[in-house]
């Protein structure tokens, strides 16, 4: 990690212009799944389309398995490098890369084997299951791969490269487009081209984190793993936060399934699914700040810079305000058109619009809950973190989306979002002010 990259003081432009390669990194990340959504459902058709949307929580999974890891140990690891100890952050490191490959393998094997289960649970239908049993198969083969990429994307910031997320993703997002258009048109491999066209795409940009880090231009190297249970565990901890960000996507994805099925059958899931990628992509943009500064908190914090924290903090703050309402805005006045893109069937359309009507509202709130679980976790209190993303992704979300369908009918499935993060807007504003000037003694007159 480049100390002066982290301790220099930087202007508001500045700041913005740090933060981009995250912002991209994240957006193409939450494109992966998107840009297979868009080709299946242009030369498919809406079952396809359906079917990604099943898959979508075990991806989730698998991300949020990796993010939980790189997010966890990377603010423990850039501690480690703000007190100097570099010797021991590398030993960190490789240890937590091979735990994580471990991890990946059991999950394989794992999925391999209870497919057909999985698809199931997940509410694939008999309609379904011949689009899901391809895609699943093909997504539970790539897990290393795709755990690998998050994780050395997440630590090329640590190591004081964000260009190379940057390049990692967009790079990997180019391959996917290529891909996807060449086996699912021309070709007419169906689901299982873009199976195969999200398959390539990870393993090359999984391939040139690889290369660098085994190369003599990264900070971070891999040297003799340091078996640490301990470490593990509060990485774990630490990042528990970050998986249940994750893990809500899946969560919330999973019940959006299960309730608009009972309204509007395979066309409502189809919805479901568009409204999701709209989504992702969207929230994509409040991750990236998240992660963006992520990095420079947690190494600020194991540096003591308090005035660094404070100027990050003010920072971050001003951007998630003018964003949130850019994006709340956007998803409103531009639904149509962003629905559009993914179909021209008319059913499916007004399904999905009259849904993020009432849906959009959580973009409002979204950005801050995810930043200040962020910045718990930034600074080694992975239970806080973790307190409030349990909140918001597992009990207020899963119980808005099971009480509110039977007690207002199907408006109610599309309000549960923005109820879920009103609700943790004044438990994150609880936890903040209880704890904040006990984190930063220091700034707690200037934040």
């Amino acid at each position: 990690m480049e100390s002066a990259a982290f301790n220099e003081r930087q202007s508001y432009p500045q700041f913005l212009r740090f933060l981009f390669p995250s912002i991209i990194s994240m957006i193409t990340l939450s494109f992966y799944t998107t840009v297979d959504g868009f080709f299946v459902s242009r030369f498919v058709g809406a079952n396809a389309l359906a079917a990604i949307n099943i898959i979508v929580p075990l991806t989730c999974v698998f991300y949020g398995i990796a993010l939980m890891l790189a997010s966890g140990a990377g603010a423990l690891i850039a501690i480690k490098l703000g007190e100097q100890k570099k010797k021991e952050a590398d030993s960190l490191f490789s240890f937590t890369l091979l735990a994580l490959f471990a991890i990946g393998l059991i999950l394989t094997f794992f999925c391999l084997f209870f497919l057909n289960p999985i698809l199931k649970l997940l509410g694939s239908t008999d309609i379904l299951m011949p689009y899901t049993r391809i895609y699943g198969f093909l997504t539970a083969l790539m897990t290393i791969p795709m755990m690998f990429k998050l994780f050395l994307e997440h630590f090329a910031r640590i190591d004081g490269n964000p260009s190379l997320a940057f390049f990692m993703s967009t790079s990997g997002l180019f391959f996917n487009i290529v891909f996807d258009y060449l086996f699912i048109a021309p070709m007419d491999l169906g689901i299982l081209g873009a199976a195969l066209g999200t398959f390539l795409s990870i393993l090359l940009s999984e391939a040139i984190g690889i290369v660098y880090f085994l190369s003599k231009r990264s900070n971070l190297r891999l040297t003799k793993p340091l078996a640490d249970g301990i470490f593990f565990v509060r990485s774990c901890i630490n990042g528990s936060s970050q998986m249940l960000i994750e893990l809500s996507t899946g969560i919330i994805t999973f019940l959006f399934n299960i309730s608009i099925l009972k309204y509007q059958g395979e066309i409502g899931i189809a919805a479901v699914s568009i409204l999701m990628f709209i989504y992702y992509f969207l929230v994509a943009i409040y991750m990236g700040v998240s992660v963006g500064a992520s990095p420079i908190i947690s190494y600020s914090y194991g540096a003591k810079n308090d005035w660094r924290t404070r100027l990050v903090l003010r920072h971050s703050y001003i951007s998630l305000a003018w964003m949130s309402i850019v994006i709340f805005l956007l998803s409103l006045t531009g639904r149509e058109f962003m629905i559009k893109i993914f179909t021209e069937d008319t059913a499916v359309i007004q399904v999905a619009k009259n849904g993020m009507f009432l849906f959009s509202w959580c973009f409002l709130f979204t950005g801050i809950n995810i930043f200040i679980s962020t910045l718990f976790t930034s600074i080694g209190n992975g239970r806080i973190a973790g307190i409030l993303s349990l909140f918001r992704c597992l009990i207020f979300a899963s119980a808005a989306i099971i009480m509110l369908p039977k007690m207002i009918g199907e408006a109610g499935i599309w309000i549960a979002v923005p109820v879920a993060e009103f609700l943790t807007l004044f438990l994150s504003a609880y936890y903040y002010k209880r704890n904040h000037c006990a984190m930063f003694p220091n700034s707690c007159t200037d934040s």
